[in-house]
């Protein structure tokens, strides 16, 4: 028993691949003119691959990065978002410098104006010189920061494609300022607004005067989600609402929902096209290349079988070809359209040489050759 702990341990200890990887960096700044530290969280498997990813930057980094690369390293593990670069900017001791703003224009000055070029020009600048990152990225922050974060949305062009809003102490003259911009904005924008229940009043009613401005954009380059957490206060909705927002931003990258399977797959003449324009938009929204997942293709396969869709198996068994060459799924869905169409010769054909292939979800070899033996009971050869 000990043998097999110590074993343990060792792989544990020399293969770091395992787990998601926390670098301490000291940023000496020639905009702030003195040395800040940021934390990153890579991905668990950053240096057994040439991936790139999404980057998230979390400010109020020195309590607020944590709960951020925790859940994205969760949420991530189960491809339920993309792996994703987190960089918490720690702030102790700078908080309110760093989000200073004139008093009568409402943006940024001296000091803020200075952090504020720091994040855009340093910090996202060593990021993207020093790791493989995609153009995606995120900001996120808490009540002060957080409203500072909107002032890269007031930008000719945006500084990032997300904002994570939690309880932001928003000016007065933000929530029209942002709404004019997205209102005529050519890029895709995510934004998530959230409050609790039992909020600071202040904070609350802020975050409620935002949100009327923001609820009545129309602009289809605007993806907006707001919430009012019950039954939590000022710090403890934070927990809910960083899972929360990371899932709405993504919302389009994880694997099929249920959801998703009956509003889109079983309405569709050919849930086939519907998952491969499930990916193109993952690629073109994200800037990420994911293979289609195996569960997607048996999700889709359901879908054709639910609706007797036999042709639409043609074309998903191109896309498997394509997409998981070396595995049963190709001729399991060529399988099944010659089957369907009342061609039990070429359908055990299909079956039988799936034999030594790579298995898919619940789908393997064995169960192909029993499918092929079934019909060759049924029809007598």
């Amino acid at each position: 028993m000990r043998l097999i702990l110590l074993s343990l341990f060792c792989f544990f200890i020399f293969n770091p691949s395992c787990f998601s990887q926390t670098e301490y960096i000291e940023v000496n700044s020639s905009i702030l003119k003195e040395t800040r530290r940021i934390k990153i969280q890579l991905p668990r498997n950053y240096n057994s691959n040439q991936k790139e990813y999404p980057v998230i930057i979390v400010l109020d980094g020195d309590y607020m990065f944590e709960p951020f690369a925790g859940n994205v390293d969760y949420l991530s593990y189960w491809e339920i978002i993309p792996e994703s670069i987190v960089v918490g900017i720690n702030q102790t001791g700078h908080r309110d410098k760093d989000g200073n703003i004139d008093p009568e224009d409402e943006l940024p000055a001296t000091t803020g104006a200075d952090f504020f070029e720091f994040i855009g020009y340093e910090v996202l600048k060593y990021i993207d010189d020093n790791y493989r990152t995609t153009p995606f990225s995120i900001i996120a922050g808490l009540d002060y920061m957080a409203n500072f974060s909107n002032f890269y949305i007031l930008k000719e062009n945006p500084l990032f494609t997300g904002y994570i809003n939690l309880s932001p102490d928003v000016t007065p003259k933000l929530p029209e300022r942002i709404k004019k911009k997205l209102d005529k904005i050519d890029q895709k924008i995510w934004y998530y607004l959230a409050t609790s229940e039992h909020d600071v009043p202040s904070l609350k009613t802020k975050a409620k005067t935002l949100n009327s401005h923001l609820s009545i954009c129309n602009n289809p380059n605007f993806n907006y989600q707001y919430r009012v957490f019950e039954d939590a206060d000022h710090y403890s909705f934070v927990a809910d609402a960083i899972p929360d927002a990371l899932l709405s931003i993504f919302s389009t990258y994880g694997p099929i929902s249920d959801y998703e399977y009956e509003s889109k797959y079983l309405n569709a003449s050919s849930p086939s096209n519907v998952l491969e324009d499930k990916y193109l938009t993952i690629q073109e929204l994200y800037a990420i290349k994911v293979p289609i997942r195996t569960a997607d293709f048996l999700k889709t396969a359901d879908a054709i079988e639910e609706k007797e869709l036999w042709e639409d198996y043609q074309n998903l068994s191109k896309l498997a070809r394509k997409e998981k060459s070396g595995t049963v799924l190709y001729n399991y869905f060529q399988g099944r359209y010659f089957e369907k169409n009342g061609q039990p010769k070429r359908a055990i054909k299909e079956y039988q040489s799936a034999y030594g292939l790579e298995s898919a979800g619940y789908l393997n070899s064995d169960v192909l050759l029993g499918k092929a033996d079934e019909l060759k009971r049924t029809y007598g050869y």
